[in-house]
This record gives structure tokens, C-alpha cells and sequence, in this order.
């Protein structure tokens, strides 16, 4: 999850040009792909981190007292979505010390203060090539978490600092639609977004599938209900999974819909199906045979769109979600190599 460092040219001095003599448009710097890739898929996850600790606490008022044991794992369940090994060193309780070592500690590379510190350097790099009102909605998001006043905000009401950092992440992919041509540039913005989705959302799902329906966590029966919404929460897909299945929460159900579903934007499917999208299009503007990352992504997709929840189940659940995640962390790998790097 580290960002790469090395960026290299992909034309040299002479030819860079904004169209070839044919008028296509010329590859973009790999250093101003790289940053673009890098700036959004910190600010998706600045977003995932911010959303997950909110209905990690709202879940965890909503059940009422638990025992000291199932509230740990339910915090160091945060930790393992972004594989994180171990609990920072703190005095403070666990569920205070997760909280603001994922908010605010600039040394966490997932942390909210982090993400959003990384994606304004990377928007700094390449402030010429995204518009005006994408710098300001990063760069006013990236102020208010540094801000002097941020931890007394922080302690006043921690879901509204939580909101404020959602709203910024949402405005500014509104803004990249909206306010940015839908050239390269545009394209691996979707791809970085689409990536983190597919990659955070499979290890939420991963990691509370452990704990809830392999019997890791020992709940009563009566407040499952309350985490698999907690679940769907996470994923913002709570309103849409009780309009399709309304009643009992079927953790069954929540693991085809969050997998399987093909018109739902937060839906691992869907994802793939726009990482998928991006990748041809930057191919065709750039002129490319296709790359590893296409292929990796493209078979990724035709597994998706013929699965059925009973070849999941006979996969298992956990291991069919960690097989996602290892083909799009390939996928990363080959884009950085294709684009970035070569």
C-alpha cells in the first residue's frame, strides 16, 4: 500500500507535444499519472478509514455493552482491514488509542491526517493539470485536519469531524467528474479510486465475516443484526440491501450483494467492471498492446459476471475475498510497472 517513489518520463524531451500528427493525445508524464493515481486512491481511502471508525463507534452504542474481549476485536478488526499487525503503544484505552492513531497519526500511512497529506502533495506535484476547484476542495480538507483546532473538533463530536472528512471526499470525486476533461488524467483517477474500493471493501467484508459468522466473536444472537447493518454501513449500502431484502439480516445475502451486485456502486462487481473500463480506455488513448493489469482485471471480471453465490460458498467466503484482493494488488503492481515505472 506504500506509494512508489521512482518517477520516470515515458516520451522524451523533444516529443512531447499534446497530440501526435495523427491528433491523438500524446501518454501522459508517468511522474503526472503516478500522482494522480496516488492523490485519488488517498483521498478513497481517507475516506474509507473515516467511515469505518464512525460506524465502528455508532455500531458499538447501538449493542449496548459488551464483554472487554468482543469490543478489542471489534476495534482490532479496523486495524486488520488495513493490515495493520499490532495496536499502537498508548496509555489510553484501546478503542481511543485505534481512533486517534487512525485519525491523526501523520506516522500511520492510513491514518486520515496521512492520506490526506499524501494525496495534497501528489495534487501539489500536478497542480497545473487538475482544475481549480479540485485543489481547493483537497487543499480545504487537507487544512481542516491539520487545522490547530482539529483535536478539540475531534473530541467535541467525532462524527462530525468523520461527516465533514466523508463530504470532502465526495466533493472532490464530484469535482474530478465534473470539473476535469475525461482524458488519461480522468482515467486513472477512476482506476486508483476503483482499486482502493475494490480493496478496502473485500477486507471489510473479509474481516467482519470472520468474526461474525465463523463464530470468531462471541455475540448473542439477537445483536448479529445490529453489526451486519453495521457491515453494510461501512460499505454505504445499508438503504439499497433493506429495499432489496427487507427483514433479517442475512450475512449470506450481504456477501452476494457486496460481491455479486452489478448495479451498485460500492458492490466489488461493479467496481471491477469500472477499473476494467478505465484500463481499456487509457490503452486505446495511448496506443498499447494490452498491458498485464488489463488481463489481470479482465479475468477478474468474467469470474465475477458468471459467479454464483453457491461457487463462492465452495470456495469459502474468506478465501474467494482474499483472491480478489491478491489479483487487484497484481493489477496495481502491473499499472505502476505499465505506466509509472518503465
Amino acid at each position: 500500500m506504500a506509494e512508489p517513489r521512482e518517477n520516470i518520463t515515458t516520451l522524451p524531451v523533444e516529443s512531447r507535444s499534446k497530440f501526435d500528427q495523427r491528433g491523438r493525445a500524446r501518454p501522459m508524464l508517468s511522474r503526472d499519472a503516478d500522482a494522480m493515481y496516488w492523490m485519488c486512491r488517498y483521498v478513497e481511502r481517507a475516506e474509507h478509514v473515516a467511515r469505518l471508525l464512525m460506524i465502528n463507534a455508532s455500531t458499538l452504542i447501538d449493542v449496548g455493552d459488551l464483554e472487554t474481549d468482543a469490543l478489542n476485536k471489534l476495534w482490532l478488526s479496523i486495524l486488520r482491514v488495513f493490515r495493520i499487525e499490532h495496536p499502537p503503544p498508548s496509555d489510553l484505552p484501546l478503542a481511543e488509542a485505534i481512533s486517534r492513531y487512525m485519525t491523526f497519526e501523520i506516522a500511520n500511512p492510513n491514518s486520515i491526517v496521512s492520506c490526506l497529506t499524501r494525496a495534497r502533495e501528489n495534487a501539489r506535484s500536478i497542480r497545473e493539470n487538475i482544475s481549480a476547484e479540485m485543489w481547493e476542495a483537497l487543499n480545504s480538507s487537507y487544512l481542516s485536519v491539520r487545522a490547530d483546532d482539529a483535536v478539540a473538533r475531534f473530541d467535541e463530536s467525532r462524527e462530525d469531524f468523520y461527516r465533514s472528512v466523508l463530504a470532502s471526499s465526495m466533493l472532490f470525486q464530484g469535482l474530478t467528474n465534473q470539473t476535469l476533461p475525461h482524458t488519461q488524467r480522468w482515467q486513472f483517477a477512476q482506476v486508483a479510486k476503483y482499486f482502493e474500493r475494490i480493496d478496502v471493501t473485500s477486507r471489510i467484508l473479509d474481516t467482519r465475516w470472520s468474526l461474525l459468522a465463523s463464530g470468531e466473536l462471541t455475540i448473542e444472537p439477537q445483536l448479529r443484526n445490529i453489526h451486519w447493518m453495521g457491515v453494510l454501513r461501512s460499505c454505504c449500502s445499508i438503504e439499497t440491501f433493506r429495499r432489496e431484502y427487507p427483514g433479517e439480516m442475512d450475512p449470506l445475502r450481504i456477501a452476494q450483494f457486496l460481491i455479486l451486485r452489478n448495479d451498485f456502486p460500492r458492490s466489488i462487481r461493479f467496481c471491477v467492471e469500472q477499473a476494467s473500463e478505465s484500463l481499456t480506455s487509457l490503452r486505446t488513448m495511448t496506443s498499447r498492446a494490452i498491458d498485464p493489469a488489463e488481463r489481470i482485471v479482465g479475468r477478474l471480471l468474467a469470474q465475477l459476471d458468471y459467479a454464483e453465490l453457491a461457487e463462492v460458498l465452495n470456495v469459502g467466503i474468506s478465501r474467494y475475498l482474499q483472491n480478489i484482493q491478491h489479483q487487484i494488488s497484481e493489477a496495481a503492481t502491473a499499472v505502476q510497472k505499465a505506466y509509472f515505472l518503465y
